[in-house]
């Protein structure tokens, strides 16, 4: 069983009347990549804010490497890199210089520069001025800045907002790499798509509130909220056998492709209840999609 490495505990945060963030509570393990999804406005900067000690919750705490970040602030956060909105810095400086000044502040050392350029891919750009920079390539400046204390654990909040397709592939592909290499990543984000693919862990959180925890493949595999499409005849005989089945939630016809509510982990059985029945069966083709199961869970807020 893995190590806890970030646990937030009971933790509420209100703005005036507003409840930012209502008894949010989980645990982030060693080698997680943590998807932390929620609509904009669901709590997850204010949460991750706190995580950071930038601001002081009303209740409850969170614990890095078991060390409470209400009660030490920044000494608990030895261990820890981040990146939170946009990375600002020097636009007429080199990505060199920008990173040497943060080095010098942080007592860093300068050959640690070299060594985060060339982990997110712009070491051939290091003399470069900022301000040539695509958005993509600042953003990965940014996650070099975080990474320049050498840290077991990377908080990325929207690392991905506002970049194009090409951008966000190369932010993704990054994050990736750096789990690969040990270092465990909480990656906030809005985009389902962008969690589907990266993260191993999410929790999917809404006004403030923890709504469901769990592995991206359980969560996606249990769920009955996905469609799938069914390639079947005779269209008379499966159809009856797909709307009195008890492993379907919701079927419809069109075309001669069945449209059908499944759990994956049921499909197996289901195909073998067609096939039993004499139907044949062309193609099963899963739709599952992590958009699907976060509507099912948080309504139209996204």
């Amino acid at each position: 069983m893995s190590e806890v490495i970030l646990s937030v505990k009971n933790l509420s945060k209100s703005f005036g009347k507003r409840k930012a963030v209502d008894g949010l509570s989980f645990d982030i393990k060693i080698g997680e990549i943590f998807g932390f999804l929620g609509p904009n406005g669901a709590g997850k900067s204010t949460a991750i804010r706190a995580m950071l000690s930038l601001i002081k919750p009303d209740s409850g705490d969170i614990e890095i490497f078991t060390k409470s970040v209400r009660k030490y602030h920044n000494s608990a956060l030895q261990g820890v890199g981040a990146l939170v909105e946009r990375p600002d810095f020097y636009e007429y400086l080199s990505a060199y210089k920008n990173l040497s000044l943060l080095a010098t502040m942080d007592n860093v050392s300068k050959t640690r520069i070299g060594e985060v350029l060339k982990i997110v891919g712009l070491a051939n750009r290091r003399e470069d001025k900022v301000k040539a920079f695509s958005q993509g390539m600042k953003q990965r400046l940014g996650i070099a800045q975080a990474l320049l204390s050498n840290p077991k654990l990377l908080i990325l909040d929207e690392p991905t907002n506002g970049l194009d397709p090409r951008g966000m592939k190369e932010v993704r592909g990054l994050i990736q790499k750096l789990a690969q290499e040990g270092i465990t990543i909480l990656l906030s984000s809005h985009l389902l798509h962008e969690v589907e693919q990266t993260c191993t862990t999410m929790a999917i959180i809404n006004l403030g509130k923890l709504i469901k925890i769990g592995s991206v493949h359980d969560l996606l595999n249990e769920s009955d909220t996905f469609i799938t499409e069914i390639k079947a005849k005779p269209l008379k005989k499966a159809w009856k056998l797909l709307k009195y089945s008890k492993l379907i939630s919701f079927v419809e016809e069109n075309n001669g492709i069945f449209k059908v509510k499944i759990a994956n982990k049921d499909l197996s059985k289901l195909t073998h209840d067609l096939i039993k029945a004499d139907i044949d069966v062309s193609a099963i083709i899963p739709r599952t999609s992590l958009e699907d199961y976060f509507l099912s869970l948080t309504g139209d807020s996204i």
